[in-house]
């Protein structure tokens, strides 16, 4: 059974809500999140907390570091250890896909929660009055996510509450209490002590020193932190593009009063999750006419009477990206000021250096960066225009992560031979070694 509990203010126009478990497990609704940027996420979000006055925060950092916090003001709650995110929890029940939530509630209003691949985006968590708002959020939210999937659950009953609140909460979706700082003033003179004594010594020592090299452990614990950044940022030559592509072409564009407007692809790992939007255009158009000309393999999902959507899974489309060894410099610029014509548009960033978080040792002192490890930078790459066009990319050698792949129908853009009705644009980063 589940029981309305008390409201908690946060900063007078947000609001914490709590929902109390039958085993104990206190659920927090309404935190504050904020993306992460940089190394150590889980240091610098309790830092950035501890500077935000908040009781309680976490800290969730995969696909992407996003800090999550509020102020408690109950005693009790205060005390408690067992509070949880909602937003968290909602995000661990919904790993893959980009996917919003409306819970309505008699008393508090609408609570709107989005994830996309399990992690909770900082725009959402929130509690508003009335639908009107709700609606604004969730413009706002599919017009950076066209995919979202909305989901309006039924106004909340303690006595059925959603399938992702009845499992215990998970440890990721736990909050950390935040304790005040205090130094004892006989722990600071034991520093003291111990700097000058260090210095001293350092002093002492032969000025001369052989500098020694990473032993196993350490080698091996740079090589496990250089896998984990690999791993996000998996790599898409011309081939793998192409497989994708071909997969599109199975997507029928008009099906007995359907119509193909949208298809959107997204990298995750070495597989592409894909989906396409159908439109109805005429009212003799039937559900059972699109599922039987779904592709096999392909998963027919009705969306509401006027618009349904195909999706699929492409697999084995990318490689991973070899950070350990350094490669030729190569003038992909200069190419793709070649090919730009064929295109409408063709962004590049600035560069920005790939950041691999050091490693600790049994003490949590970060270790050293070996000397040879190589060191990297990114350029955030947007390329706009015509299906056709995709075949010139082909040249196109330096590694490039491509993060979203999609294709408007009848969107007709461009000018000159950019001009086209079937329209794709590929977002995602270009990597190069720093010589």
């Amino acid at each position: 059974m589940l029981a309305a509990h008390a409201t908690h203010e946060l900063s007078g126009q947000e609001h914490l809500r709590t929902i109390t478990l039958d085993m104990g497990a206190q659920l927090l609704f309404g935190l504050q999140w904020t993306p992460l940027l940089g190394g150590r996420p889980l240091q610098m979000g309790r830092e950035r907390a501890r500077l935000l006055h908040a009781t309680h925060y976490l800290v969730s950092q995969e696909p992407g570091a996003v800090l999550g916090y509020g102020k408690v003001t109950s005693a009790k709650e205060l005390r408690s250890d067992l509070l949880y995110s909602a937003a968290m929890q909602y995000a661990r029940a919904h790993a893959s896909g980009t996917v919003a939530c409306v819970l309505p509630h008699t008393q508090h209003g609408y609570w709107v929660v989005a994830a996309h691949e399990g992690q909770v985006l900082v725009q959402s968590d929130k509690w508003f009055v009335s639908p009107e708002q709700t609606e604004e959020l969730l413009s706002l939210l599919a017009l950076r996510f066209p995919e979202l999937d909305v989901c309006w659950l039924p106004l909340f009953d303690a006595s059925a509450p959603p399938e992702w609140l009845l499992p215990r909460p998970e440890v990721p979706s736990r909050l950390i209490r935040l304790g005040k700082r205090r130094v004892p003033k006989i722990l600071l003179a034991v520093i003291l002590f111990a700097g000058v004594a260090a210095m001293l010594f350092t002093q002492t020592l032969d000025p001369v020193r052989v500098a020694s090299e990473p032993t196993p452990s350490e080698a091996m614990r740079w090589d496990e932190a250089v896998r984990r950044i690999a791993e996000l940022y998996p790599i898409h030559t011309a081939l793998h593009i192409a497989q994708v592509l071909d997969e599109w072409r199975q997507a029928p564009l008009y099906v007995a009063g359907w119509k193909l407007k949208q298809i959107q692809c997204e990298s995750k790992g070495l597989e592409w999750r894909c989906m396409a939007r159908y439109q109805r255009e005429n009212r003799s158009a039937l559900n059972k006419s699109l599922e039987g000309m779904t592709p096999q393999g392909w998963i027919f999902r009705p969306f509401d009477l006027d618009h349904a959507v195909l999706t699929w899974t492409v697999q084995h489309a990318a490689q991973s990206l070899n950070l350990t060894g350094r490669r030729e410099r190569e003038d992909w610029m200069n190419y793709l000021q070649e090919v730009s014509p064929a295109f409408e548009s063709i962004q590049v960033g600035a560069p920005a250096r790939l950041a691999i978080t050091a490693p600790v040792d049994g003490q949590g002192v970060p270790l050293a960066r070996p000397d040879a490890l190589v060191s990297w930078q990114k350029r955030s790459v947007a390329i706009k225009g015509p299906m056709r066009s995709i075949a010139a990319l082909s040249g196109l050698k330096t590694s490039m992560h491509w993060r979203t792949l999609s294709l408007s129908v009848d969107a007709m853009s461009g000018v000159g031979i950019a001009r086209s009705q079937l329209v794709v644009q590929l977002i995602g980063d270009l990597f190069e070694t720093i010589q």
